[in-house]
This record gives C-alpha cells, structure tokens and sequence, in this order.
C-alpha cells in the first residue's frame, strides 16, 4: 500500500498524469439532515456530528493535536469521526461562531447588492501554491478568488514566486514583493497550498518591518502551514527519493522546494509562527468525509490516514492557524470540488475589508 501510494504521489507531480478534478460519485438525493451551519446533510454525517457533539474530551480546537486527532481516529475505528469532531469543535469556537454569524448575515446583504471598496484602495496579492504555472487547471493562481475581488473594487496581483522555489526562497520573494508596493495603503496577502507556507516563512522573516504594516489582512486558504507527512515519507524511502529527484530533474523543477514542505522535527515549516500585530488572519480548511474525497486526492488521502484526518496533502491538526478566525468547508478536500455559494464566498473578501482592517 506504501508503494502504491508514494509512487501515485510522485506521478501526480507530473501535470499531464494528474487524476481528473472531479467530484466522488456520491449519490446526495436522499440526504435531508441539517445541523451545525449545514444542509443536506445524509445519515451517517449526522449521526458522526452528533457523536462529535456529545464526545467530551478535547473540548476546544486548539486540544485536537496531530497525536490527539490521530488517537481518535485509531479508537474510534473512523477517520470520519475523527474529521467530524475535528469540523465540530471548530464551528463551535467563539471566534469562529461569531465570524459565521457575519458571513450569514452579510451573505443575505450581498445576495441583493454586491458592496464596492474602489474608495478604500485595497490590494489583493496573490501567493500562488507549487506548480500554479504548469498545472493552471487546478485554479492554484487565484485567478477566479481575484476575479471576485475585483467585482468588489479591490485591485489584484500575483506574486511571481518560483512554482517549485523553497519556502525560504519565495518568502524572501513576498518580503520584497511587498515592501516595493508604495500605491496601495491596505493590503489582503491570499495564498493557497504551499503559498500558506511560503507567506508563514514571509511573515517570520518580514513581519515586523514597517514596510509590511500595510498587510492587513492573511487569507489563508488550504494552507499547508507544517508541512505534508506525504514529502517527508518520500525523503525517508530512498528508492522513491531518487526516482522523484530524477523526476524533477528530467522537467527543471528545483528539489529543494519540494523538501521544502516536508513535515516533522527540522522541517522549515515546523517553526511556530508569531503574528504581527497589526494582521489579522483568515483562514479557509477542508474537511472531507472519505466517500467524499476527489479523484486526484483520493490516493494521498488515504494514505494520510495513518496519520489522522486530513484533507489530501495535510493533517487537519496542522491546517488552521488559532490566533484567526476560520471557516471550515465539510465534504471539500484539498481541491475543493464542492462549491462553497458564491455569495458566502464575497462576504469572505468583504470581511477582509470591513473587520480585518479596523
């Protein structure tokens, strides 16, 4: 099982052998439940919520740990529950209660009247995730998130960070990036993938200098913020490690940013982050149920469940930054082949605005 998946790992590192971005064949017609901000919902995702929200131990999010989740997966039999009382302590966090209580409400307000910020003079920059060049099907550009900014009156950007450069790299990349923009008074820093860990290694080097107070606001989406146990496994079989850096090799991808994004003890993104004051940070996760789980991440999704509850390339434990505020998305995985309402998705970015730069 092992063999299978590194080996499917290291061919989905190719773009044109990727598995197709679809949805699981799941058969919704019969699921009619509703609790915890979602509808639709079939039998045995409530019946997992509801033992989520009667399991008493680890009471707040910031108690389900990698060992803990990994613990409760094990005992439990269930990485579905696992992921559930993951989803239910999260939803349930006061600061997330009251971020989803303005989401709902201003997603009614913008269902009638998109609002426009053009006044605030607000910039977007994009952190793009590993192979956003070469790989554009999987949106990890942001082009349709900056595609949303812009009807709101918000200017956008990418960073032009190297698709494979090393955390270390990149975050200097973004550092610069940054202090050079002199138009713009506020700026939102969105990323995706492995664009979370290169702003996280940013903000570590950066964060502090007066340049980077213009950066209001982190959203931080799919983050992989420590690291994928998936790269780390890799370096540690030595068969798949030099059939990989062949790989990489052979097309002109830089190895070093691929390891970049290992997980564990020494790892570059293992470094606990230390947010700046002025910035606030949000962060989008996905939560899915195994049957849920899309084509392309099914292998590495399961693979990860040795670990505990993940979302195809990252341990939940590890996929939520406390000091923000986050919204969780049941069923999606890393991919998000489930479509969050657009509306919901607006008031994301108006939030950005009008509560992240207060």
């Amino acid at each position: 099982m092992k063999r299978v998946a590194l080996f499917l790992l290291l061919s989905a590192t190719a773009c044109h052998v990727d598995k197709e971005l679809k949805t699981a064949d799941v058969d919704l017609s019969a699921c009619k439940g509703s609790m915890l901000y979602l509808d639709g919902l079939c039998a045995d995702e409530v019946a997992n919520l509801k033992w989520a929200q009667d399991y008493k131990q680890y009471p707040r999010i910031e108690d389900l740990t990698r060992e803990r989740l990994s613990q409760v997966s094990q005992t439990e039999k269930s990485v579905d529950r696992a992921a559930a009382l993951y989803y239910h302590r999260m939803v349930t966090d006061p600061k997330n209660v009251e971020f989803m209580a303005y989401l709902l409400r201003r997603e009614k307000e913008i269902e009638k009247k998109l609002p426009n910020f053009v006044d605030k003079k607000v910039l977007l920059l994009f952190a793009p995730g590993m192979f956003y060049r070469d790989n554009p099907q999987v949106g990890a550009d942001g082009k349709q998130f900056r595609m949303m900014a812009r009807k709101l009156g918000i200017s956008d950007g990418i960073i032009p960070v190297e698709q494979t450069g090393t955390i270390e790299e990149n975050a200097h990349t973004i550092c610069e990036y940054v202090e050079k923009e002199d138009f713009f008074g506020s700026i939102i820093l969105a990323s995706l993938s492995k664009g979370s860990g290169d702003v996280k290694r940013a903000i570590q080097i950066c964060g502090n200098e007066p340049y980077f107070k213009k950066v209001k606001v982190w959203y931080n989406v799919v983050g992989i913020n420590k690291g994928s146990h998936l790269i780390t496994d890799i370096d540690n079989t030595w068969q798949y490690k030099m059939e990989a850096r062949s790989y990489f090799c052979f097309k002109g991808y830089n190895w070093d940013g691929f390891m970049s994004m290992r997980a564990g003890a020494g790892a570059p993104l293992e470094t606990p982050l230390v947010v700046p004051a002025h910035m606030k940070i949000i962060s989008v996760v996905a939560i899915p149920g195994s049957k849920y789980v899309s084509e392309r991440a099914k292998p590495f999704y399961d693979y990860l469940t040795r670990y505990g509850p993940n979302d195809g390339l990252t341990l939940l434990a590890d996929s939520h930054i406390p000091e923000g505020v986050t919204y969780a998305s049941w069923r999606n995985d890393h991919y998000f082949r489930y479509e969050i309402p657009e509306a919901r998705l607006y008031a994301m970015i108006a939030y950005a605005v009008e509560v992240g730069m207060r």
